[in-house]
């Protein structure tokens, strides 16, 4: 889950009494995070009917929605903040209303109207929004502009304020109060005009103009270059040259590329060109926009500059800032997240591993976090265009049928190294090909050789099935309408018929309990009539809005004990989510075995301060609430809970803690087995969960010692993690049905945001016999390791010391 926090803006503000109410910051934030605010300048209520916000999209000169704000009242001074209904973490909770009319892209425009007519606009439209505003200084996914409280004064409040219905392209300067055209590096003084003079006569060469800092030391001046045609780029209204090497510099601290602003230019690739201009800074590119150009030789070869990662400082990309590269290294994509939205992917030297996954909290999680800065670049599109109809990756277009995965590395290809939306880039120049053997889709893990039962730990994101009867959307979480609802299981089916478990353990399903209409219930009875799920015998298990749960085959396993919940400690203050404990019996024989999955509490919607305010070390915040649970667990398993007293305890689920942390180290303290790294390695690269290009594992598996030497393979089945998130049921608000279409399959892949994490254990002294419908499998274990079992009075004796240290 992505979240970002939006800042309100204390703008001190005093006008006259017609110019209260205005737009005062838009957010633009990763994912679905999206805002307006309205802030009312003024200093008395002011009531808000007869107003209404009105969305245009894509350049339409016609209402896309609107939203109507009759019978609210904002205080003077205050903010109104109106975020998209899809907004999740701190901003879902900062949001004063949610609406569907909150759903901009960076082309659309916003306009606040009243009875009087406009009375504040914003937009975008990929042109600089004028001196009215400022960037807020944040990340590219994070596109957030404040307004400026130096413009508020008399009747002058308002403006920067537009109609896109007639002035929807150009932002023309004498409306806008000297704001400049697009490309012109957001206003400011233009330089005089030079003369462009015969080819091969005196120019600036481009390390002059790009210079060893991050703004050119000429902006705003007028000069004269002559270099190469390296790319062309109509979508960005210009092209990249690049000096020969023989007007090359001797300084690797300065740039031998950069851009020209020039729409419709009559240039290819080869073209020696001369072009007259004024240097400027366009968001954080440097650029030359052309008065003049002329063409002095075709065919004119440049020789690229090698990119490779990691960079050794930061600081270097400047130096590459324009120039044409070449990639040689096979580059692994780390993050596909936008793929579908915005036609890029992020490259690294190899997968980039979470922090805390592979190192421990502090000094070491920090060092692995500054090395992953520098091991990663975005490959773009060459485009602006949002939610392509063809996406150009992989070869062939994305497709359901023709994914790029997670893993997938680069052949050798060429780009131009740039910037833009405050992010270091690579524009392609030709086809960029991937080869897949690196992680190719596989099938899963077949059952270890001997294994006579498979646990599963599995969260299904947000399964909420309405009123159980087809209707009772949208919900709060997961699917809006029962279309959506029909692809999400179709997906979760398929997947759950693929991990061929026996007994599963689910995260995120509807929190609406165990009669016939629940969402329990209906997803058990989509797997078919041997399915059985767990009933603890109550009305909820506890107050949040999704809950564990437990489904079982009835043909292999049947319950032995008495199903438990608690709610205490760390479990009754609506953080963590209730566990749920049973014990199995298999039908076949052999001994029991109990089963507890948990939700432990995510890494969102963090507190400003506190001893759960994010420490700086790794762990996110919330951290002392998922070590409460952890210990938690601990404490209630003393009580036997189901009353088996097998001593067989397996503890999984979604512990929102990566495999370093604190509430995994507690667990393992206390004699648990973390059986995902006994099986993939002490400093397994193991992953089941995928956050801005970091992977690690979330979704767990922990073994009683006792339990420890039944359990032969534990392995993830990585179909979601590693997936477009465009192949996943839901149907985003920005793209269209048949987009979707071109991207859904009624399959396991991206079935949910966590991969599934499957154990094999025998326990049976004849196990490996014959089970229903289903295959023997293939021996992919690993060695038994951990030596002789501490027994379960151990577990419990290193709990209760546990509990007494922290």
């Amino acid at each position: 889950m992505r979240i970002f926090i939006m800042g309100l803006a204390g703008l001190g503000m005093a006008c006259s009494a017609q110019g209260n109410i205005l737009i005062s910051e838009y957010v633009e934030g990763s994912g679905q995070n999206k805002a307006l605010e309205l802030y009312n300048a003024g200093d008395t209520s002011q009531s808000l009917n007869g107003y209404v916000l009105e969305r245009y999209s894509n350049g339409a000169t016609t209402v896309s929605s609107s939203l109507a704000l009759d019978g609210r009242t904002l205080a003077g001074g205050d903010v109104l903040v109106i975020a998209t209904s899809q907004a999740s973490g701190s901003l879902a909770g900062l949001a004063d209303i949610t609406s569907a009319t909150i759903n901009h892209n960076g082309d659309d425009a916003y306009v606040l109207r009243n009875a009087d007519g406009v009375v504040d606009s914003f937009g975008r439209v990929g042109e600089d929004p004028g001196s009215a505003w400022t960037s807020g200084g944040l990340s590219t996914a994070d596109r957030t502009l404040r307004r400026k409280a130096s413009v508020t004064g008399g009747d002058t409040v308002i403006d920067d304020a537009f109609d896109p219905s007639v002035e929807w392209v150009g932002f023309p300067s004498d409306t806008l109060d000297g704001l400049g055209e697009p490309g012109t590096g957001g206003g400011g003084d233009a330089g005089e005009p030079v003369p462009l003079g015969a080819c091969g006569e005196a120019v600036t060469r481009i390390a002059a103009i790009q210079g060893d800092g991050d703004v050119s030391p000429l902006d705003g001046e007028g000069q004269v270059i002559e270099a190469v045609v390296t790319a062309v780029y109509p979508a960005f209204d210009g092209f990249y040259v690049m000096e020969t090497e023989a007007h090359r510099d001797d300084d690797p601290a300065t740039s031998e590329g950069l851009f020209v602003y020039q729409p419709d230019a009559d240039v290819v690739a080869g073209d020696r060109v001369r072009v007259s201009g004024t240097v400027g800074e366009y968001y954080g590119l440097t650029q030359i926009s052309a008065d003049q150009r002329a063409v002095c030789e075709q065919n004119v070869t440049v020789t690229p500059v090698a990119l490779t990662l990691p960079f050794d400082d930061l600081a270097n990309r400047e130096a590459l800032e324009g120039m044409l590269v070449s990639v040689e290294q096979p580059l692994t994509v780390s993050d596909n997240y936008e793929l579908a939205r915005y036609g890029s992917v992020t490259l690294s030297d190899g997968r980039l591993f979470n922090p805390t996954n592979v190192a421990a909290p502090g000094d070491a999680a920090r060092a692995v976090k500054e090395a992953n800065t520098r091991n990663r670049i975005l490959l773009d599109d060459a485009s602006n265009v949002q939610n392509p109809d063809t996406v150009i990756y992989p070869d062939g277009g994305l497709a359901a049928n023709n994914t790029l995965r997670a893993g997938y590395r680069t052949r050798p290809f060429q780009a131009v190294f740039t910037y833009g939306f405050n992010e270091w880039r690579l524009q392609p120049v030709g086809e960029v090909r991937f080869d897949p053997a690196a992680n190719p889709r596989s099938p899963a893990p077949d059952r270890a050789a001997g294994s006579d039962l498979r646990v599963a730990s599995f969260n299904v994101l947000n399964y909420f099935n309405g009123d159980g009867a087809g209707g009772g959307f949208p919900t709060p979480r997961g699917a809006k309408s029962s279309e959506e609802l029909t692809r999400q299981q179709d997906k979760l089916v398929a997947a759950l018929k693929g991990i061929d478990a026996d007994v599963v353990g689910l995260m995120e399903v509807e929190n609406d309990g165990y009669g016939p209409e629940s969402a329990l219930a209906q997803l058990t009875d989509a797997l078919g009539p041997a399915w059985r799920y767990v009933d603890p015998g109550l009305e909820r298990l506890g107050g949040d809005a999704i809950a564990v749960g437990l489904i079982y085959r009835s043909d292999v396993v049947e319950e032995a004990g008495t199903a438990a919940t608690t709610d205490r400690g760390a479990f009754g203050n609506e953080t963590n989510r209730q566990p749920l404990v049973q014990t199995f019996r298999p039908l076949n024989g052999g001994e029991t075995l109990t089963v507890v999955v948990n939700h432990f509490k995510s890494k969102g919607s963090c507190p400003d301060d506190g001893v759960n305010s994010d420490q700086g070390d790794g762990q996110g915040c919330w951290n002392p609430e998922r070590v409460a649970a952890a210990e938690g667990v601990l404490s209630w398993l003393e009580d036997d809970p189901t009353g088996a007293n097998d001593g067989n305890w397996l503890i999984i689920g979604d512990l929102n803690s990566y495999a370093q942390e604190d509430p995994i180290t507690t667990l393992r303290d206390a004699g648990l087995v973390n059986l995902v790294r006994r099986f993939q390695g002490e400093d397994a690269y193991s992953y089941s969960y995928s956050y801005k290009g970091e992977a690690g594992y979330l979704d767990h598996a922990l073994a009683s010692e006792r339990l420890n030497d039944k359990v032969l393979a534990t392995r993830e089945w990585h179909i979601n993690a590693d997936e477009p998130v465009a192949f996943s049921y839901l149907l985003p608000d920005y793209e269209s049905e048949q987009q979707h279409q071109r991207y859904y399959a009624a399959d396991a892949w991206r079935a949910s945001d966590h991969d599934p994490v499957l154990i094999d254990l025998a326990l049976s002294a004849e196990a490996g016999g014959d089970r229903p419908d289903q295959g023997d499998g293939a021996d992919n274990g690993g060695d038994s390791g951990g030596g002789g079992s501490l027994g379960y009075g151990v577990l419990l004796m290193l709990a209760g010391l546990m509990r007494r240290r922290h």
